[in-house]
């Protein structure tokens, strides 16, 4: 099954894309042999090289469609073992969607019903947003983010997991001329984990990755000899993010701090393509298919919170 694009930019119609099975979960060895090779990666494979015209279509909107417009409400976007009294939830923008194809095997495999809320371009943390596209302040967003809280802190989930996208979101206290600095972001982040903590879930954070500097699809179909001219740095100088940050939150907060960085990137390099995945389908998402190759490391990573 593949998961579609919710993008404006795509390489090849959706009408059209091919549906090919999630991968099987890789092992940690498996995984870490994979991104250790994987800056060496020059020319597109023909497994790989069939993949990229409908790259842009391996994200969660197909193989999970009532995720497509968000998830803002309990009941939204309930994935796993549906039946299960046992809740694991996921908050925070699209990059809580980004995760599914993993926490669904996860659910799935510990018998928990796994809820989504999220809302596009609005964080977990507890920030006041600018959103750019309208040239506003994201009122919508702090809003959703308060009900959420108080929704969590009435039933009680076993587990809450909190993810965003941290390059280039802006204040809205600036309107919109100024993102956030890292002590705005993690005390941001320190207040949300603070006021969840009526819920008596067990908390944890899972890291923002890499952002490239391109949209890996159209470079690597630009760049079939060159797949490194695709790659970004680890971190990457040109599109920061807040991941030291968020690591300093999770840490004074004394809750857990999964960093994914190590299944995409080695420590000076992501490449964009690792074994024959295409990692990232879009600068700052996660295929749906990368992800599901790394539901196993992702189960195992929060097994203190499961």
């Amino acid at each position: 099954m593949l998961c579609a694009a919710v993008g404006t930019l795509v390489i090849a119609s959706t009408a059209t894309a091919t549906a090919p099975k999630l991968p099987s979960a890789g092992t940690a060895s498996q995984i870490a042999r994979l991104v250790a090779a994987s800056v060496n990666i020059k020319t597109l494979s023909p497994t790989v090289l069939n993949k990229v015209g409908n790259a842009f279509n391996d994200n969660a909107a197909v193989d999970y469609p009532k995720t497509k417009n968000g998830c803002p409400a309990l009941r939204t976007c309930d994935f796993g073992d549906t039946k299960s009294s046992k809740k694991i939830v996921i908050m925070g923008d699209s990059h809580a969607q980004m995760w599914i194809p993993a926490l669904n095997r996860i659910g799935n495999a510990l018998k928990l019903k796994v809820i989504v809320l999220y809302m596009a371009q609005c964080p977990a943390a507890s920030l006041d947003v600018w959103l750019s596209i309208y040239n506003k302040s994201y009122t919508a967003c702090s809003q959703q983010r308060t009900a959420w809280i108080a929704t969590l802190n009435k039933i009680h989930p076993l587990t809450v997991l909190l993810t965003d996208h941290t390059n280039g979101v802006h204040s809205a206290a600036s309107s919109g001329t100024q993102p956030f600095t890292s002590a705005e972001w993690q005390a941001g982040l320190q207040t949300t984990i603070a006021e969840l903590k009526p819920s008596k879930a067990k908390l944890a954070v899972i890291g923002d990755p890499v952002t490239f500097d391109t949209e890996p699809p159209i470079c690597l179909a630009n760049n079939q000899s060159e797949v490194q001219k695709c790659d970004a740095l680890t971190p990457n100088p040109d599109r920061p993010g807040q991941q030291v940050a968020e690591r300093a939150a999770a840490n004074a907060a004394k809750v857990l701090y999964v960093d994914p960085t190590k299944w995409l990137c080695t420590a000076t390099t992501c490449s964009p393509v690792v074994g024959n995945y295409i990692v990232f389908y879009d600068s700052f998402h996660i295929s749906c298919t990368y992800a599901a190759f790394l539901s196993g490391v992702l189960q195992a990573s929060l097994k203190k919170v499961l």
